[in-house]
């Protein structure tokens, strides 16, 4: 079970009781501007002083920056908690960029995460740790986003780390257990329920002028509850497009990632997200990673393998010019231009997903981002409004009564046949 949250989505002051105090949430504009204020700190070079990290948290949490007026330096000071106010319970998981573990506040006895960073590539630590929790305090609070509970330091090693609400296991551990449990991946109408919540989830982020950048199902986390819930995590790619422009840096996980990204365009938009998750979509339908390729021109040739070859125009709205040129040059030397039609019908039968989810699919994976859903468009497909989600134990129960009719019937037609092929002498006949 998942422990109720006592604490704000946001990050809050820490008063003298231990409890965080609630925030409000920020606007598209002053996250822009928080985000700025980080990059500024980081642009001097030198390790960010804790009173700036202060400062910083101050800004995020609307009723901190107010107490700020009143020149309240204890509470402002608060504003940042303490590693030692958790206990450790054990490890999620371990990344590149560093490390989650489960823990449980020692006073509350709520149980949160903790995600500790590790410097890389010479970039501040600690720039990056509160980048993401200004974009995990904009969307925090959202049934379907994982929120953000402190910002926490240890004393002893005085490196900071995030406290984020508890949500579960990844989208990706479930969907590997349901392989190994029912040897088959999530039906239609469960995928359907998962994929309304993480668009709903997706609208609200964009809504912010928040860019995840790598929406996958590692990055989506389950419920323990039963309900079935599921949060977007992790983000350490995101990026808010209220304040500065493109160009923007190629960001994502190569299998996950759209056309614009993959060619290399600084100019993309949230809608990046969208093909991400029409690939998650894909994947939960057939188990498999939907473009899983070595990457470069090849993961191209697969997406115009399975969703079909764009025309010329087409292709220069998603690729730069070199890419353009590239493919032009290869396709040149074929007879004709190829008129491949795509075979995403064929990857997905209407066995496996209906016209409908198809529509919202093929929506969600088109090459121009100008004709590809928005969350809120998807949203208003038939495949949505014309279906109620199942709770994910009904679901389960449906399935687990159809085995069992299932086994009955096929009892009763065992026996019958033992039946027919008893000796004539066993069925009350005398033998001739």
């Amino acid at each position: 079970m998942i422990a109720k949250r006592s604490v704000a989505p946001v990050v809050g002051c820490t008063t003298d009781d231990g409890v965080a105090s609630p925030g409000t949430l920020m606007d598209a504009t002053r996250l822009a501007a928080i985000c700025a204020k980080i990059e500024e700190y980081a642009a001097g070079g030198s390790p960010m002083s804790s009173r700036r990290v202060a400062a910083i948290c101050a800004m995020i949490d609307d009723r901190a920056a107010a107490a700020k007026t009143h020149r309240n330096k204890r509470r402002r000071k608060l504003c940042v908690d303490s590693t030692r106010s958790y206990k450790q319970i054990g490890e999620i998981g371990i990344g590149s960029s560093g490390a989650v573990v489960e823990a449980r506040h020692r006073k509350t006895g709520q149980t949160v995460t903790i995600k500790t960073f590790r410097r890389r590539d010479g970039k501040s630590v600690v720039s990056e740790l509160l980048r993401e929790a200004c974009f995990l305090a904009a969307c925090g609070g959202h049934p379907h986003l994982v929120g953000l509970h402190a910002v926490a330091r240890d004393p002893r090693t005085k490196k900071y780390s995030l406290v984020m609400e508890y949500a579960g296991p990844s989208l990706r551990r479930a969907l590997r257990e349901r392989l190994r449990a029912h040897g088959a991946p999530f039906p239609e109408a469960e995928v359907r329920r998962i994929m309304r919540q993480l668009l709903t989830g997706a609208e609200a982020m964009h809504a912010h002028r928040i860019v995840h950048r790598d929406i996958k199902p590692g990055n989506v986390l389950v419920s323990e509850d039963g309900g079935g819930a599921v949060k977007i995590c992790d983000y350490g790619l995101a990026m808010c497009t209220a304040g500065a422009g493109p160009p923007y840096a190629r960001a994502g996980t190569a299998w996950y990632i759209a056309p614009e990204v993959l060619t290399r365009r600084t100019d993309y938009d949230e809608r990046v997200d969208l093909w991400s998750l029409g690939c998650v979509m894909a994947e939960l339908l057939s188990g498999e990673v939907l473009f899983k390729v070595g990457g470069g021109t090849r993961q191209l040739d697969r997406m115009f393998d399975v969703l079909g070859t764009p025309g010329e125009q087409t292709l220069q709205t998603f690729a730069e010019p070199f890419t353009v040129g590239k493919v032009l040059r290869r396709f040149a030397r074929l007879t004709r231009w190829p008129s491949n039609p795509g075979r995403l019908r064929e990857v997905f039968p209407s066995e496996t997903l209906s016209q409908d989810g198809l529509d919202v699919l093929k929506g969600l994976l088109m090459f121009n981002r100008k004709e590809r859903l928005t969350a809120a468009a998807a949203l208003r497909l038939p495949w949505f409004t014309a279906a109620d989600d199942a709770p994910a134990s009904a679901i389960g129960a449906t399935a687990a009564s159809f085995v069992r009719v299932l086994a009955s019937g096929l009892a009763f037609l065992r026996m019958s046949l033992e039946l027919i092929r008893l000796p004539r002498h066993c069925s009350g006949h005398k033998a001739s």
